[in-house]
């Protein structure tokens, strides 16, 4: 059986200096979509307004990070080895007017040349110096090293056995080394007097 059901209405009446407008009749539903519509309108204006105070927020920490950053100081290098290879560097030595010859008949090696200190504030240079005679097809056990010292690849094992010098400016060394051959090089080693190398140069000894 089929029942009709009356929808329910609200009358609304206008009435100005005591007189009636007008009047019309509104159903329940209309204002169940008016009081859903105000409620969406609230809930969507609520939610833009959280949207746009945290968009605010990550500015300012954004900002305030920047700023951090850009004035964070630079991390700090390891210049050991910077600081090893100026040490090095900072020997301005040179070996020069280098003479020699071989006395075959007391069966000496006689040589001589000027170590320069050719740095421009005369700062006191001082070390160990090798002069070792070489030849084409003799290893580096063969050759004669002047001080005598044990060779590593060629090069004094412990600088402390060479030669001791210290100059200002200019030195000439004089030296005789006994030998029974004749050699066709001679190869110069200064070391620092903490054990850098920081010379080396070689010299002809053929006609």
């Amino acid at each position: 059986m089929n029942v009709n059901k009356r929808q329910k209405k609200f009358t609304v009446i206008i009435i100005q200096d005591e007189r009636l407008l007008c009047s019309f009749k509104l159903p329940v539903n209309f204002f169940k979509i008016c009081l859903v519509a105000v409620i969406g309108v609230i809930i969507l204006f609520s939610a833009t307004v959280l949207l746009h105070n945290k968009t605010n927020n990550s500015n300012k920490e954004e900002l305030i990070t920047r700023p951090e950053t850009q004035h964070k100081p630079p991390e700090t290098k390891n210049h050991e080895n910077e600081i090893s290879i100026a040490a090095v560097n900072s020997y301005n030595l040179s070996i020069e007017d280098f003479r020699s010859r071989f006395d075959l008949r007391r069966k000496l090696f006689h040589y001589s040349f000027l170590i320069r200190n050719k740095d421009a504030k005369n700062a006191t240079a001082s070390g160990y110096i090798f002069v070792i005679l070489k030849s084409e097809g003799l290893g580096p056990d063969q050759w004669l090293p002047y001080p005598q010292t044990i060779l590593t690849n060629g090069v004094p094992q412990n600088f402390k056995d060479g030669d001791p010098f210290s100059i200002t400016k200019h030195k000439v060394i004089t030296k005789d080394i006994s030998t029974q051959h004749i050699y066709d090089s001679t190869l110069i080693f200064v070391f620092s007097n903490d054990g850098k190398r920081i010379l080396e140069k070689n010299f002809s000894l053929k006609n």
